[in-house]
């Protein structure tokens, strides 16, 4: 519930992030935000009457026209959110056989020529078994997909043969999803089992999901970073297989979270329980079943507010504790003394002095902690007891952080919440990250000092504004991924970063704009595979061999009122291996349509100079470019330019460049929107890059 009325206070809303946790508030500011606007709202994927019920108040009635469209497989749910009149229900027919037979072939095929040749190849009948439905279709046309070449006509009879007949379109999507089940790799079967531990249409993150597999065990591999590839392979197996779903996606196409499948949900919850491999207590199911022996424990409490753990599960045998509701009825998490796992999202329902998690300490064995809070965590003031822990994650405020946190032996990725200060990591962690306060809008943090850089360290994410880039991060000689928000960028800085070898994710955000411009030497960080640029001013030079791995990069500035824009981007033909741009042109105060439009045609000619022998995809966004003027409070002076564009680049017409474009076999795309940026903190955008190196 919460997650979706504060993902459309969030759209309808963009340049004010819901502050609001509490339902009743998040209604209470979508209805004054709404009140005596025309508005057209989309909610897809409704799977309970209540849900829309309690949502339902949160748009105001009146006379301007507005509309809501509510998506449903449950024709309860329909009825209800078109206040049970069946005729503004309208029900999506299934695929006509030649659709059907179109979405099967490009899924196993790829689309082309290779595709058209085997359109005829489809059995009929594995057609028809589908009956239709999209989801069947995709699933089955997975597994045929995944044999390759291997593919024969036994697999098509086998998997014909499994198909159901002559049922319910319920009964043959679950069918056919048992059957994709049967037929994951063991290993990926049990990965999939784990997901029942979170609540139905729960979010979840790709690299969050990944890092639990392997801390859980369940992937084998020589090394951490093997592992990890292992469990995003998977991850994207279930995918492909529509098991797990993309729910949010921004605008450039980048996933933001994951769902199960409502049905694969029940199916894995079923397949646990029958399995004794993860024991759900869901308080919004009548009945529970549960052995008298549980190993992994998930206390799905929702809001409710009096719910308790059974007293016939022996909390000493649970190892894997996941817990999701209120802080009135979490469980006395020190009573669990032989947990090595243990996730905790949790929801004060009231003002409070703060969740009181200092016993985590006697928890001996624990090995991975991840809370998520709406409220202060007070953590224990020492964790000398946790020698085996290798995982901290906290996603809320922290009172005070444990004194002895970078002693800790095994301690390897360590994220933390808001409002908290860094500790002094020296040299044993694999991944650091500060995330920003709720409302931390031009706070800076220092981290000039001079303590020992922590050399192991692979991923850092420093999303509060900070002075400048440390000058320890030029020793991080096994830095693999980089975020980072500065103040002030100078070419010093960009020197102290040229040298990190290993580093393949850069995403460097500048509070104030440059004077100067930013130079990558030849040879600068070479296994950059992503970079992510963003500042009042775009003025970047690339010598040759500098980034010569890079493939996607994502630059953003603004357009400024009168501005005479210079050589953009110098030298980006020498970025060779670059498959993809993303660029974001945002209207600083003044700045007017013609502005927007010199920009656009700068930043066009920049792109226009890269060489033919690459296909290059160039996305362009115009929009406020929110991380800057709004988002840290950006304060500057004009920069000068230090050059100007020739004549003949001046007077190049947008239908020249176009042409230019097509010449050079590049496909450019532009699109238009009037929307905010993603704030720098969700950068979603390097997730997959940085599954290669997060270990």
């Amino acid at each position: 519930m919460r997650r979706i009325l504060r993902s459309i206070l969030a759209q309808v809303r963009p340049h004010q992030p819901p502050d609001a946790n509490e339902v009743h508030d998040l209604i209470h500011d979508l209805t004054e935000h709404l009140k005596d606007k025309r508005y057209f709202i989309i909610i897809d994927d409704l799977w309970d009457t209540s849900v829309w019920d309690v949502a339902a108040h949160a748009f105001p009635k009146g006379n301007h026209g507005s509309r809501i469209i509510a998506t449903t497989e449950i024709e309860d749910v329909a009825l209800a959110c078109c206040s049970y009149q069946s005729k503004y229900m309208v029900k999506m027919e299934p695929l006509s056989e030649s659709h059907s037979k179109e979405l099967f072939t490009s899924a196993v095929f790829g689309s082309g020529e290779q595709h058209s040749c085997h359109v005829n190849e489809v059995p009929d009948e594995i057609i028809r078994r589908c009956a239709g439905l999209p989801q069947a279709i995709i699933s089955i046309s997975s597994i045929l997909a995944s044999y390759g070449e291997a593919n024969t006509v036994e697999n098509w009879e086998q998997i014909q043969n499994c198909l159901p007949t002559n049922t319910t379109s319920d009964e043959i999507l679950k069918e056919v999803l048992i059957f994709c089940y049967k037929s994951l790799p063991s290993c990926a079967q049990t990965c999939l089992l784990y997901l029942s531990m979170y609540p139905e249409n729960y979010l979840i993150l790709k690299e969050d999901i990944m890092k639990q597999w392997v801390a859980e065990g369940f992937i084998r591999a020589p090394t951490e970073k093997e592992k990890m590839e292992v469990a995003g392979s998977y991850f994207d197996m279930l995918v492909n297989m529509g098991m797990i779903q993309h729910i949010d996606i921004d605008y450039s196409d980048e996933v933001l979270y994951y769902a199960v499948h409502h049905m694969v949900h029940d199916i894995i919850t079923s397949k646990s329980i029958e399995e004794n491999f993860v024991t759900v207590i869901d308080y919004s199911q009548r009945t529970v079943r549960f052995s008298n022996k549980v190993s992994r424990l998930s206390l799905q409490f929702g809001g409710a507010t009096y719910a308790t753990t059974p007293a016939r599960i022996g909390q000493s045998q649970v190892r894997s504790l996941a817990y999701n509701g209120l802080v009135s009825c979490l469980p006395s998490i020190s009573e669990f003394k032989l947990l090595r796992f243990l996730i905790l999202h949790i929801w004060a329902d009231q003002p409070s002095t703060g969740v009181n998690l200092r016993r985590i300490s006697e928890l001996l064995l624990l090995r991975y902690l991840q809370v998520t809070c709406n409220d202060t965590v007070q953590l224990p003031d020492q964790l000398q007891g946790l020698k085996l822990l290798e995982t901290l994650e906290i996603n809320a405020r922290v009172a005070a952080i444990p004194s002895d946190i970078v002693h800790l032996q095994s301690l390897l990725h360590l994220r933390l919440g808001g409002g908290t200060e860094l500790p002094d990591v020296t040299g044993i962690l694999k991944s650091v990250t500060l995330n920003p306060p709720p409302s931390s809008s031009g706070r800076t943090i220092s981290l000039d000092g001079s303590g020992s850089p922590p050399e192991s360290v692979k991923t850092i994410e420093l999303l509060p504004p900070i002075c400048r880039i440390p000058k320890w991060i030029g020793r991080l000689t096994k830095l693999c991924v980089l975020k980072i928000v500065v103040r002030e960028l100078l070419m010093d800085d960009i020197s102290n970063l040229q040298g990190l070898s290993a580093l393949t994710v850069l995403a460097l955000y500048v509070q104030q704009r440059t004077t100067e411009q930013i130079s990558f030497a030849t040879g600068a960080l070479a296994a950059l595979e992503y970079f992510e640029f963003g500042c009042g001013v775009l003025h970047l030079s690339f010598a040759e061999g500098a980034m010569p791995n890079l493939q996607r990069m994502k630059l953003g500035f603004n357009a400024h009122r009168g501005d005479q824009y210079g050589c953009l981007l110098f030298g980006i033909e020498h970025l060779s291996n670059v498959q993809e741009i993303v660029g974001v042109i945002g209207s600083t105060a003044g700045a007017e349509e013609h502005d927007l439009q010199a920009a656009e045609s700068a930043f066009k000619i920049a792109i226009g100079e890269h060489p033919s022998n690459v296909s290059l995809k160039a996305s362009y966004v115009v929009e406020e470019y929110g991380p800057l003027e709004k988002q840290h409070s950006v304060r500057g002076k004009d920069p000068s330019t230090s050059s100007e564009l020739s004549g003949s680049q001046k007077q190049e017409s947008e239908e020249a460049i176009k042409q230019k474009a097509d010449n050079n076999s590049q496909s450019i795309n532009w699109r238009s929107h009037n929307k905010e940026h993603e704030s720098v903190e969700s950068w979603n955008d390097t997730q997959s890059s940085m599954q290669k190196c997060s270990s």
